[in-house]
């Protein structure tokens, strides 16, 4: 695929002496060369940026890898784009403690190739717990209304960090690099930086979400940002661009609404890119709606109700227990499989979702067991995950 998109990645260590290591070996497996990683350090009390700079030396792009003194604190976490020329076509956030997919670049160079309308773009990710290794839940965003229309689900009113909505704008966040683009800040240490250029960028072009994990998100807790004794001053600049928003909203980019079943199924597992090919067993897709699934995986071989691959999907929405038997007996001996349902109902409760899932695990439980002798499964809220080894 041509690299037609030049991107400009930026990191702010602070205090992160133990993620050193792993951040710069994430950004160096990166399946795309037209961008450049620019680095700083904020100011860090521990040996954070010695241990960056030494780094530098020995990588394999360090042609690539740019570090740079701030001016002040949190300036590279506020006004990325003062570290960008005009040649960088988007920047893209990349925490310190966190792991991209190798191919997250290719995919979005792909669907923004031919998206001028777009200002900003995010993707779903996997939330991990550091300390267990063990996945905590999943994202899961359907882009279906502009945010100035659910904004009060975001407000610092509400207590995003500890409800659902802490997902609401997925990571990998990336704008475009608008020429007058300007920044304007109130407090350099307040924290809430995620809705803060979600809602600025949006107000400049229209919000895309990637429906694909291409981001491990490392949840610990001794993160600022993950901690629910946050300073009082923690949401200080969100009504600066929260107003600019209001006043302008360009909309979202609906595209893969239409398949947000299957870009759910397919994001259950996360899936590196690796030559692997997937089959997705499904209802009928359009050719639209394939290639667009097939374009935010453009490391894997997908084919849809057809053969059985190295990894099989079978969105349970579309079988009643009859049927899933039928297929599970079409699958050879050794292979893997992931049940995936979404429940659609309107619930008012996290214990009537619950419920609802749980009713559909032991609708299916029984043919399951039938026909593999045993599963594993992962509830999360509204989506059942069953993965099994035939």
């Amino acid at each position: 695929m041509e690299e037609k998109i030049k991107f400009g990645i930026y990191t702010s260590f602070y205090n992160c002496e133990r993620f050193v290591e792993s951040a710069f070996q994430n950004i160096e497996r990166i399946r795309y060369e037209n961008f450049e990683w620019h680095i700083t350090d904020d100011f860090s009390r521990d040996n954070t940026k010695s241990l960056v700079i030494e780094r530098i030396k020995s990588s394999p792009i360090r042609e690539r890898i740019f570090y740079v003194e701030q001016d002040s604190k949190k300036q590279m976490y506020w006004k990325p784009n003062e570290f960008f020329d005009q040649t960088f076509e988007w920047i893209v956030l990349v925490d310190a403690d966190d792991l991209t997919d190798p191919d997250f670049l290719s995919v979005y160079n792909k669907v923004l190739s031919e998206s001028n309308d777009v200002g900003f773009v995010s993707a779903d990710f996997h939330k991990v717990e550091e300390q267990k290794g063990s996945l905590h839940s999943i994202s899961y965003i359907l882009n279906d209304r502009k945010l100035s229309d659910k904004i009060e689900r975001y407000h610092p009113e509400v207590d995003y960090l500890r409800n659902l909505s802490y997902s609401c704008f997925g990571h990998l966040r990336a704008f475009r690099n608008y020429s007058h683009l300007k920044f304007e800040i109130d407090m350099v240490d307040a924290g809430a930086e995620d809705s803060y250029h979600v809602f600025w960028a949006n107000s400049e072009g229209k919000y895309l979400h990637i429906p694909r994990p291409l981001y491990k998100w490392f949840y610990r807790e001794d993160s600022e940002s993950h901690s629910a004794f946050h300073n009082p001053n923690f949401n200080g600049n969100f009504d600066i661009a929260y107003n600019k928003l209001l006043s302008s909203d360009k909309g979202i980019d609906t595209r893969f609404n239409p398949s947000y079943l299957e870009t759910s199924a397919l994001g259950s597992h996360f899936l590196d890119g690796s030559d692997q090919s997937i089959s997705l067993f499904t209802g009928i897709l359009s050719d639209q709606q394939e290639d667009e699934i097939r374009s935010l995986y453009p490391g894997n071989k997908i084919t849809f109700n057809s053969s059985v691959s190295d990894v099989n999907f079978v969105v349970l929405n579309y079988y009643d227990s009859e049927d899933l038997g039928v297929l599970l007996d079409s699958f050879p001996s050794g292979s893997r499989v992931v049940l995936y349902f979404q429940n659609n109902k309107t619930c008012f409760s996290n214990e009537s979702k619950d419920r609802i899932t749980n009713e559909v695990l032991e609708k299916y439980s029984s043919i399951i067991i039938e026909k593999l002798g045993g599963y594993s499964y992962f509830n999360y809220i509204r989506h059942l995950i069953i993965k099994v080894n035939i």
